[in-house]
């Protein structure tokens, strides 16, 4: 029997209705009115590298039969019934195609077990859901597209597992500095991992997010929480009023296992010092202390073992002796007399990797030893830091519940003697308050009238020696930086920059525009461009606000002086070729149009 479901009376579908002067017909879904979206076919071939692009799948618009709104998601296997098969990212509009990353569909594949170097024939395809207001309908079966091939060599790469962040006083609350929670199972409900405070922490407190920003999931400290110090599990809110998460402070390290979909968060361990021990050091418990790498949880050590040292093996020791781990306790550690974990003399670096409590892993290096953390090589002596002392600009207010204004959230001066000084990244709420200062105030600049707010990319020129607090207007909410233009005392909220080779940077520092409304355009004058760009939207590649908050060089366009230059989303990089130099730049947002002209 044909299924044909009424729009007004189901709860998650829109109701689309055609109004006469004598009667009002109601629309309904006929599965034999749908037309399937055709995925173009790619490449047959690619080899994939660390960092590069793959490609972007363009298909054609889904049709339902009825006025409706789809999300397109473009799937990975290397089954062709795709009984395994790997998201690489969704789009809402069939206009822009979807561009997935050399670097996700490498993830993808290392989730199916591909073999780095070997070429394996990777089937792709595309599902449209049709939407409610906000979830799919779930009564109606998502339309497959046709399927296409290509030839794909994987490269060497660790896993990276789904994961939610764990930011605090203790990365700054920071959420580029943040700890994860890891879904190793893969199923995005089930987070694990260690979680480190710091040796010299006093402020416990922290949440957990569903990204690096705070609209997907910012899961705080409610009325029904538990308050008990070291509480074995709490429930926690999804409300941006909610409180930090304060039961936890008794210990360095914690390792959690959230539960995202009953918001419970679960303290499995804590714990204060990770070690090694073995002959090398006379099995001291305390001798050779573990740090661990914030971004994947892992502890590593470097230790050179000789003859002697290696002898009866080695095992990974927490709190003194209060837990040891060894063969049969460990995976892959093979029993040497005592449960000890064999060992060859050799210089090695440490691995431990302790976030999934149940299944705890380790592995020995001898290529990393010696090497800073996630490099290559060991890299030449840096030049000086600057005088840690030396004075700078920041911003002090009562941003993430500092009631005390005791954070500094640094600016940077970009390019170096510019006059222009950048903000570290802050999370902005409705009715925060703050004020810029100098050297621990010893000089303070604030608004013209108490709770004057700042615009994004419009200059504010009433800045005021002493002057009264900045307020924080419900528009401005979110992740955002701050410019302060020393030049001509102006101040404004970072919008669209120019990112990438400028004025002796590399993709290091954002140079801001300054935003026209009236001509809907995005400025910047006497730029130094010394090879390629992109622009980028509030200082940041990832933005609750914009999807892809960067524009680079749509299709078929290229650097130009004069002319406008065609950009799009996710774009390529803008490369000047042999015609760097110093210009003046204008982006047209309403014609995605960049215009350089050459400045005097």
């Amino acid at each position: 029997m044909k299924k044909i479901f009424n729009i007004f009376a189901a709860a998650l579908m829109s109701a689309a209705v055609l109004t006469s002067c004598a009667e009002k017909e109601i629309v309904t879904y006929d599965p034999d009115n749908t037309v399937v979206p055709a995925l173009e076919a790619i490449a047959d071939s690619y080899v994939l590298e660390d960092g590069g692009a793959f490609a972007t799948f363009t298909f054609s618009a889904v049709e339902f039969g009825i006025a409706t709104a789809a999300r397109y998601t473009v799937y990975a296997d290397v089954n062709e019934d795709f009984s395994s098969k790997k998201s690489l990212g969704n789009a809402t509009t069939d206009t822009l195609g979807i561009t997935v990353t050399a670097n996700t569909l490498n993830n993808a594949l290392m989730s199916l077990n591909s073999e780095a170097g070997v070429p394996v024939t990777v089937y792709f395809r595309m599902e449209v859901e049709m939407m409610g207001e906000s979830a799919p309908v779930e009564s109606v079966e998502a339309l497959v597209s046709n399927t296409i091939t290509s030839s794909i060599t994987p490269f060497n790469a660790e896993k990276v597992y789904p994961a939610v962040y764990v930011i605090g006083a203790f990365c700054g609350w920071d959420h580029g500095n943040t700890a994860f929670l890891f879904s190793y199972a893969e199923d995005e409900e089930n987070y694990v991992g260690v979680v480190d405070f710091g040796a010299e922490c006093a402020d416990y407190g922290f949440k957990l997010t569903g990204a690096a920003n705070w609209d997907n999931g910012n899961w705080g400290s409610g009325d029904m929480t538990s308050t008990d110090p070291e509480a074995p599990s709490i429930t926690l809110w999804d409300d941006g009023g909610s409180g930090n998460i304060s039961n936890y402070s008794s210990h360095r390290y914690y390792n959690f296992h959230f539960v995202k979909s009953s918001l419970t968060l679960n303290m499995i361990k804590g714990f204060d010092l990770v070690t090694v021990a073995g002959a090398f050091n006379g099995w001291a418990t305390d001798a050779t202390p573990m740090e661990q790498i914030r971004s994947n949880g892992k502890f590593y050590v470097d230790i050179d073992v000789d003859e002697a040292g290696a002898a009866d093996g080695f095992k990974f020791v927490l709190d003194n002796g209060g837990t040891w781990l060894g063969a049969g306790e460990i995976e892959g550690a093979e029993d040497v007399g005592g449960g000890n974990i064999a060992l060859e003399p050799g210089q090695y670096r440490f691995y431990l990797d302790l976030n999934d409590w149940e299944n705890p892993t380790y592995s020995l290096s001898t290529a990393d030893y010696g090497k800073p953390v996630g490099g290559d090589d060991p890299e030449p002596d840096p030049e000086p830091d600057p005088d840690p002392d030396e004075p700078v600009w920041g911003i002090k207010g009562d941003f993430n519940g500092d009631t005390g204004w005791a954070n500094e959230y640094v600016m940077t001066e970009f390019p170096a003697g510019s006059g222009i000084w950048v903000s570290d990244t802050i999370r902005f709420a409705e009715g925060n308050q703050f004020k810029i200062q100098y050297n621990n105030w010893e000089v303070e600049v604030g608004a013209a009238a108490a709770g004057d707010t700042l615009s994004t990319g419009v200059v504010y020129q009433g800045l005021t020696s002493g002057g009264s607090n900045f307020g924080v207007s419900a528009s401005q909410a979110g992740l955002r930086k701050v410019v302060l233009n020393t030049n001509d005392n102006t101040v404004y909220i970072l919008g669209w920059g120019v990112i990438g080779a400028i004025s002796g940077d590399s993709w290091g520092h954002d140079f801001p525009m300054i935003f026209d409304p009236e001509a809907n355009t995005w400025s910047v004058s006497g730029l130094s461009v010394e090879g390629e760009f992109k622009l980028r939207w509030a200082g940041q590649w990832s933005t609750s606000e914009i999807t892809v908050p960067d524009r680079g060089l749509a299709d078929g366009a290229s650097f130009a002086v004069g002319t406008p230059i065609s950009l799009k989303q996710g774009g390529g990089n803008i490369n000047p070729g042999e015609n760097v130099g110093t210009y003046n730049m204008v982006y047209d947002v309403a014609n995605e149009t960049l215009t350089l002209t050459a400045a005097e």
